[in-house]
């Protein structure tokens, strides 16, 4: 393929920036809709798997997001379906129940690029979506390599995206932040001013205890893909560690 047509088809799968939301709760679409489309996003919606299937091997979308409340839908199947007949640019979002619901059936982690737990904050799907989209804009061969890796993690600087394990990883802003500093120089035990310095403006005022409920929330987010990859320090700060290394 040429520069031209790489580009070409770039701008195309962009400009329509098609997400396709399947789901029977009419309500939960057009919310989803209305979200989407003040990004910029063009959203369809299916509600049987068959009409799904269709639609995305006839034009593959850039994401598919699926509500897996549905208590007679074998969501894997669906997905594994999706996957065969899609390219790997287009990613499944799966909208699952809480732990403690008693409907739907959750996805394997190796089925979906993105899972969402309901009630979900629509950040957090946008920033996924964010990330596709601008992934999708730069044709092959002309995006520039920014990407941190460590153990089974990699932390992509242009697309603001953790993976662990293959996993997304959802991290806020700042979180985000603190990892890349941790990313940097993983060996390095960094204080808990190197990580206030790294992540908040110089102007903010911020105790060492915030630092450590942020680390925290990392702490959590990474152990749900794998083990503890964050040493603490005591009265130093932390640092990156896996004793398998």
């Amino acid at each position: 393929m040429s520069l031209k047509s790489g580009i070409s088809c770039a701008m195309e799968r962009v400009m329509n920036g098609r997400i396709l939301i399947h789901t029977e709760d009419a309500e939960l679409y057009l919310l989803l809709k209305h979200i989407l489309t003040l990004e910029g996003f063009e959203a369809g919606n299916t509600s049987r798997s068959s009409e799904l299937l269709g639609r995305v091997h006839q034009a593959p979308p850039l994401a598919v997001i699926i509500d897996c409340s549905g208590p007679d839908m074998d969501s894997s199947a669906v997905c594994a379906q999706i996957k065969a007949a899609t390219t790997p640019q287009t990613k499944i979002v799966s909208l699952e129940q809480t732990a403690d619901g008693n409907r739907g059936r959750s996805l394997a982690p190796s089925t979906v690029d993105c899972r969402l737990r309901r009630p979900f904050n629509p950040q957090r799907l946008l920033a996924f979506l964010r990330g596709l989209r601008a992934d999708a804009a730069a044709p092959a061969g002309t995006k520039s390599a920014a990407i941190l890796r460590y153990a089974d993690i990699e932390m992509n600087l242009n697309r603001l995206r953790v993976e662990r394990n293959g996993h997304p990883v959802l991290l806020s802003a700042l979180q985000f932040r603190l990892m890349q500093c941790l990313m940097r120089a993983p060996d390095v035990v960094h204080t808990r001013d190197d990580l206030i310095s790294a992540a908040w403006p110089p102007e903010a005022e911020v105790e060492p205890r915030t630092v450590d409920i942020h680390i925290g929330h990392i702490r959590r987010a990474m152990k749900r893909e794998g083990a503890d990859v964050i040493r603490t320090v005591r009265s130093v700060g932390y640092a990156l560690y896996l004793p398998s290394r």
